[in-house]
């Protein structure tokens, strides 16, 4: 047997026996004021009321993509999909959370950069040790 993983086969141009890449964009939908009383929060990702936008865009073979925009009405996702964006949807406060906390230890270690560097530039150049000491953290 020989290994193709290291040297793999290329896919041949037939649609039944390629990998077909398949990207789709939600864009967030822009709310109609005088529809807003008929929705409720609780109404699923996918039908809400309001316009909005879906980009679809198929290729193959790292190929530049056919693609197309649609209205997101227009749009009909299988019952794995909406499963995965309720999913989504319900786990949202916990990824905002954890960004937010990425994003607060990232301001601070660019702070204690910004302020380690201007300790840095006050230190006399003579003192080369001590600059060394300093860059080290």
């Amino acid at each position: 047997m020989t290994d193709t993983s290291k040297n793999p086969q290329p896919e041949p141009y037939d649609l039944d026996k390629c990998t077909i890449k398949i990207v789709l964009l939600l864009h967030p939908c822009k709310i109609d004021t005088k529809d807003s009383d008929q929705r409720s929060p609780a109404s699923p990702v996918f039908s809400r009321r309001g316009t909005g936008d879906c980009t679809i865009a198929v290729s193959t073979h790292d190929d530049l993509p056919l693609t197309k925009i649609i209205k997101r009405s227009q749009l009909s996702l299988p019952e794995p999909l909406k499963d995965l964006l309720e999913e989504l949807k319900a786990d949202l406060p916990q990824r905002e959370f954890h960004a937010r906390v990425k994003q607060s230890k990232t301001s601070k270690q660019k702070t204690t950069k910004t302020a380690k560097s201007g300790k840095t530039s006050q230190l006399n150049e003579s003192d080369t040790s001590s600059i060394k000491q300093v860059q080290l953290f």
